[in-house]
């Protein structure tokens, strides 16, 4: 797969995600995507990651479920949402694109309006 291809459906999915509401350290989820441990950060689960290495297992394992964006290609996007604590403080997401192998391709951190 192509990078702009790559980085272009990651960008895609991530949009999606939003709208539609390795070593990896353990956390506790909601089962929607939104991850409740208060020491996992988005940046920190985002360091954990290793692209070309880290398995859906992996993942699944260490945040539990995503909010997942499947597309024909046989690429996933998971999503994973941090709250800001209070309404003074942002969201922030960790989306990860999956290749049809169930390995990590990609994977960034985006900040929400604070």
């Amino acid at each position: 797969m192509r990078r702009p291809l790559a980085s272009a459906l990651l960008a895609c999915a991530a949009g999606l995600a939003g709208c539609a509401g390795g070593g990896l350290l353990p956390a506790r989820h909601d089962g929607a995507g939104t991850v409740q441990a208060p020491a996992m950060t988005a940046q920190r689960a985002l360091a954990t990651l290793a692209p070309g290495t880290s398995t859906q297992a992996d993942v699944s394992r260490a945040l539990g479920r995503a909010i997942v964006v499947h597309f024909d290609s046989g690429y996933e996007v998971w999503v994973y949402r941090w709250d800001g604590g209070g309404p003074a403080r942002a969201e922030s997401e960790l989306v990860i694109l999956m290749g049809p192998d169930g390995i990590v391709k990609k994977a960034r951190v985006r900040s929400g309006p604070a």
